[in-house]
């Protein structure tokens, strides 16, 4: 697993600091000058990690009064706020049933298909997504590949209603700050379609989201919806000329 940036370790820090009440909303964080000397860091790294502070929205910094902590959750998502908050919505309205989980090293193949690194080692939650209390078949099957670093969260996966990068957040402090959507036709294979009441070699709609902190990857889902259960919708506004 490709070590975390310092200034990203130093954000995550402050972050959690932040959420555990060390540093409360109206306070002002250090400076960078004092950062630095505390962490032995360059001032360039301490400016970086209170930088990540502000594009998540929890911090605002104005010169000549520094850095002041705004918010102790990070703010929405950019431009896919809309959607981000459809798949929260999605996370509690529906349930998860795990069908195992296991440690994988992908090869050239899953590598290609995830976007990661030949080699890289995750540990895969297979889930089927159902609606509580109804009769219709799962909406979806999804793999989950959690950092080995963060597998931990693998037990409590089908028990947790939110996001599992809101997980990953919770227990080791680790946020997310993009989020990549590959969304793409494919085909079922048999064992899949048999969890989920399709047929084998139906269409599906594949969806795959990278979670990354601070440019690298910490989980990756893969979801396969059967065509007749899933639609995406987006909509797009003409905006007014400057």
């Amino acid at each position: 697993m490709q070590k975390q940036p310092i200034y990203a370790e130093l954000a995550d820090a402050l972050i959690r600091e932040i959420h555990e009440g060390v540093h409360p909303v109206g306070a002002l964080l250090p400076t960078e000058l004092e950062i630095a000397a505390k962490q032995k860091i360059s001032r360039s790294t301490a400016r970086a990690a209170l930088n990540r502070l502000v594009s998540l929205g929890l911090v605002t910094r104005q010169k000549g009064v520094g850095t002041r902590v705004s918010a102790t959750k990070p703010g929405a998502y950019g431009a896919s706020t809309s959607t981000m908050e459809e798949l929260a919505h999605f996370g509690a309205a529906t349930h998860r049933e795990v069908q195992g989980t296991k440690e994988v090293v992908a090869d050239e193949e899953l590598a290609r298909s995830l976007g990661c690194r030949p080699g890289s080692r995750w540990i895969d939650v297979s889930v089927i997504r159902t609606e509580p209390g109804a009769v219709a078949p799962p909406i979806c099957w999804t793999d989950n590949y959690i950092a080995t670093e963060f597998g931990a969260v693998a037990s409590e996966i089908g028990t947790f209603p939110g996001l599992i990068a809101e997980l990953i957040a919770q227990r080791y402090g680790t946020e997310v700050d993009e989020v990549q959507q590959i969304i793409r036709p494919a085909l079922l294979d048999a064992g899949i379609a048999r969890a989920i009441a399709a047929q084998p070699g139906e269409p599906t709609l594949e969806i795959i989201r990278r979670y990354l902190s601070a440019g690298r990857i910490i989980y990756i889902s893969v979801s396969q919806h059967p065509g007749d259960r899933f639609d995406y919708r987006m909509s797009l506004k003409r905006q007014a000329r400057s």
